[in-house]
């Protein structure tokens, strides 16, 4: 263990033990700033006033009770804390207990005179880091296969699956739900001109506009190439609109500008809404394609919602989710 100063709660209620905690610190060589407690009450408190690195607590029920102490700093800290157990003899069944919990070490009382609480904290504090480490890379793994590597949006493939969840709440519970997709116009000529490197600057600029445009609630991804898509959960198709004409004017007002090159930027976007005769979240994506080639066969440049057909006997047969990710080509995992 580095030689560095922990800070180091410590939740104990018999007065009598705190000089020989504090002396076995001091035996061991540990370089701490220590505050005593004598109930989870008063542990609760001093959490909430500043971080600690470590916890050493004792089990004395009904002031200290280690169970409810693991619960509380699991259910109120957005931060781990290693905790040890000072028990005494009797008490191991709690002990057994409490790890189950998650408490990372323990030591009798009776051992606080022979035992170097050094390698106890030690072990501790490295046990926590490793799992720490570990938890880190897991949510690098889980956000590498979320995200698409360029713009650190949704990708392709969380995009339909979030589409499938959303189209099975709002058909569910009869909630709104509408679908923004954005192609760029002429982007391919920024490709040919500038490269590709300045066409993935184009990506990550527009891709931030999204992010200043829409709301926190609503799910933006790359749905492929230069082409994004937006789920709007509880939002009818005026108000997508609305939203689809303010990334328009946004992205219009916004050219890509390379040296002393100005690019100007646009966008064809097509929208579609849930209404009660979609059968499948299949259909509602090929409506928002059907908008988005409207607006692209109408000039581009535009914001483009079809309105469904009421006649029963025009509607599409259903189109699987899973089948559009089999077929799909533009898959950016």
């Amino acid at each position: 263990m580095e030689k560095e100063i922990l800070t180091i709660l410590i939740i104990n209620p018999h007065r009598g033990d705190h000089q020989l905690i504090k002396e076995s610190l001091t035996r061991s060589k540990i370089a701490a700033k220590i505050k005593f407690v004598l109930s989870n009450a008063e542990a609760v408190r001093a959490l909430a006033q500043r971080r600690f690195d470590l916890i050493i607590t004792d089990h004395s029920p009904p002031e200290v009770n280690v169970m409810t102490l693991l619960l509380i700093l699991k259910r109120n800290l957005d931060y781990e804390i290693p905790v040890i157990v000072i028990s005494r003899e009797g008490n191991i069944e709690v002990v057994r207990e409490a790890f189950k919990l998650g408490v990372d070490d323990y030591i009798l009382k009776e051992e606080l005179d022979t035992v170097a609480l050094f390698h106890i904290i030690g072990t501790a504090l490295e046990k926590r880091k490793m799992r720490d480490e570990l938890l880190a890379a897991q949510k690098r793994l889980k956000e590498m296969a979320e995200k698409d590597g360029l713009t650190n949006l949704y990708n392709h493939r969380w995009f339909l699956e979030g589409l499938e969840k959303e189209f099975a709440r709002s058909k569910r519970y009869w909630r709104p739900l509408s679908l923004v997709m954005i192609d760029l116009d002429g982007f391919k000529m920024i490709n040919d001109t500038c490269g590709h490197p300045k066409g993935d600057q184009v990506l990550i600029n527009v891709a931030e506009m999204l992010r200043e445009t829409v709301r926190s609630v609503d799910s933006i991804a790359r749905y492929g190439g230069d082409e994004f898509s937006v789920l709007l959960p509880e939002t009818d198709a005026k108000s997508a609109c609305r939203l689809g004409e303010r990334i328009l004017k946004k992205i219009k007002n916004t050219p890509f500008v390379d040296q002393k090159k100005i690019f100007p930027l646009s966008a064809s976007i097509g929208i579609a809404s849930f209404h009660p005769r979609l059968t499948s979240a299949g259909n509602f994506l090929r409506e928002a394609d059907q908008s988005l080639y409207q607006a692209k066969k109408d000039g581009r440049g535009m914001v483009v919602y079809l309105k469904p057909a009421v006649e029963e006997d025009q509607l599409e047969l259903p189109i699987s989710i899973a089948a559009l990710r089999n077929d799909s080509k533009n898959d950016l995992n």
